[in-house]
C-alpha cells in the first residue's frame, strides 16, 4: 500500500502544471485533472489513490485538513514511504508525503501554486516552523478537538 501512495504522489509531481493550490472543501477524491487542492488534501488524494484507509480518520468524506491528521495518525521516530510529515505546532502549519525516507528525507509536497514537487525535507524546512511531527498511517484512537 505504501508503494501505491507513493506512487500517487509521484503522478501528482508528474502532472505539476495542472494541479493547482487551493484550499478546496470537499476535497478532490479523484484521479481527474486539472484540480486543485492543498497540502493536506494532496495528501489525502494520494493515501485516497493509494487503496489507504482516510488519513483525517472521517472516512474520505472530502473533508479534514493538517490538524486532522495531526489527530489521526501514529507518531513516528522513523518515517517510511507514504508517511506525513508536518510542520507546526497542532494545528500544524503545512504537510508533505514522505517518498523516500533516509537522513533528508525526499517529499512530495503541494504548498503553493507551483506544485506538487519533490523536495528534500533540509530544504523544505527553510520556509516552515521549527517543530515538526513524522507521522505514519497506522490508527490511533481520534482525539477530540
Amino acid at each position: 500500500m505504501r508503494a501505491k501512495i507513493v506512487a500517487a504522489a509521484r503522478w501528482g509531481i508528474e502532472h505539476e502544471p495542472q494541479i493547482h493550490y487551493g484550499q478546496v472543501r470537499p476535497m478532490p477524491l479523484a484521479r481527474a485533472l486539472p484540480l486543485t487542492t492543498d497540502c493536506s488534501g494532496f495528501v489525502t488524494l494520494c493515501y485516497f489513490l493509494g487503496g489507504a484507509p482516510d488519513p483525517n480518520g472521517l472516512g474520505y468524506n472530502g473533508q479534514g485538513w493538517t490538524g486532522t491528521l495531526l489527530r489521526h495518525l501514529q507518531e513516528t521516530s522513523a518515517p517510511q514511504p507514504g508517511d506525513v510529515v508536518v510542520w507546526g505546532a497542532y494545528p500544524g502549519r503545512h504537510c508533505a508525503l514522505v517518498l523516500e525516507p533516509g537522513g533528508d528525507p525526499l517529499l512530495a509536497s503541494h504548498g503553493a501554486e507551483h506544485g506538487p514537487i519533490a523536495i528534500r525535507f533540509s530544504e523544505e524546512s527553510r520556509w516552515q516552523p521549527d517543530e515538526v511531527a513524522w507521522l505514519t498511517r497506522s490508527r490511533r484512537p481520534t482525539r477530540p478537538e
